[in-house]
């Protein structure tokens, strides 16, 4: 779906908007995905907005990940990608701040102390956001040998980070086991079983130079380097993992978070 002409004509009727220099095409599949996210952006962040702040750090990082996705539709991803730079950085973002929140609650298990504030986690996670984006303007111009860089970078520490909230979500449920919301505890681990899934086979496809960017690079700088094992069962494999984890990573938070709303009412 090329929606270039529809962004270049906003830009003729609204002056302060920025120039779109390059094509504007939307997927099926990535409208879907930017959706589910935004339907679990809205649900993780009216729970945090109606609960105690133990579960601020957990829902506004579940937030941030629908706006880090949106560089999918965002039509200056394409031609500025310094905005690109900045959505991998809140990715970024997301994920520390996912972690800390269930690092935080399995402290409150053993120590039944909540510390801090919900306007101190706005502060800071604004402030993170801030300092990245200074950070990607400071430097040069990232290209799209970077910003490859940036989303392998990005896709390690969530997939490391992912591994160890599974593991910390079941010590939290053996901890909390028998209480009324354990299960829904627990339902998280399924959430980053799935992002497992999807950042884990994107990484595969980086590291062996056999993903779609990787690709396009080769085109577009006319190198020689040829990927082998492009039709392999492997790739095959990782990408149709790829797009399965996306969707249900999405899904999944919307259904942990409706399951643990109606458990702590």
């Amino acid at each position: 779906m090329d929606f270039t002409e529809f962004f270049q004509f906003l830009t003729t009727i609204i002056p302060f908007l920025p120039k779109i220099y390059n094509p504007v095409i939307y997927n099926i599949s990535d409208l879907v995905l930017v959706f589910f996210w935004f339907v679990a952006a809205v649900i993780s962040f009216y729970f945090s907005y109606g609960n105690a702040r133990l579960w601020t750090s957990v829902s506004v990082g579940f937030f941030l990940i629908f706006w880090s996705q949106g560089y999918l539709l965002n039509p200056y991803a394409s031609s500025y990608f310094r905005v690109t730079a900045v959505h991998n950085i809140i990715g970024v973002v997301s994920i520390l701040l996912i972690s800390y929140g269930f690092q935080e609650y399995f402290t409150f298990t053993h120590t039944l102390e909540i510390s801090g504030s919900k306007q101190a986690i706005y502060i800071a996670t604004i402030g993170a956001i801030i300092v990245g984006t200074v950070f990607v303007a400071l430097n040069p111009k990232p290209n799209l040998f970077v910003l490859r860089n940036y989303r392998m970078a990005e896709n390690a520490i969530w997939l490391f980070l992912s591994i160890v909230n599974i593991l910390v979500i079941y010590k939290i449920y053996k901890e909390i086991k028998g209480s009324p919301i354990a299960n829904g505890i627990l339902s998280f681990a399924l959430v980053f079983f799935f992002i497992v899934m999807w950042k884990g086979s994107d990484l595969y496809l980086q590291m062996y130079q056999l993903d779609a960017s990787w690709q396009t690079l080769m085109e577009e700088y006319d190198f020689s380097i040829k990927s082998e094992g492009l039709d392999s069962v492997y790739v095959n494999v990782a990408t149709q993992l790829h797009s399965i984890g996306a969707m249900f990573s999405g899904l999944s938070v919307v259904g942990s978070f409706a399951y643990l709303f109606r458990l702590l009412r």
